[in-house]
């Protein structure tokens, strides 16, 4: 899967990246132990352009985006 990150995220992880996981929990755990800053973090991810709030089952061919904490008005 491509992981695309925004913000600070992008500062800490870098550019885009290809990943494998088998769902968004274990994606979590994997980018935090390759990236420990991300840890203290409180992020959302979208994955095809959809916030989850679950862990949800990911395929190869899914955009997972990392998008720091926002606020709107």
């Amino acid at each position: 899967m491509k992981i695309i990150s925004f913000g600070r995220l992008k500062e800490i992880i870098g550019s885009d990246l290809e990943w494998e996981a088998e769902n968004s929990d274990e994606l979590l755990n994997q980018l935090n132990e390759k990236f420990p800053e991300l840890e203290d973090l409180k992020l959302r991810i979208a994955v095809n352009q959809s916030i989850i709030s679950e862990n949800t089952e990911l395929k190869n061919n899914d955009v997972v985006a990392l998008m720091p904490p926002y606020s709107g008005g």
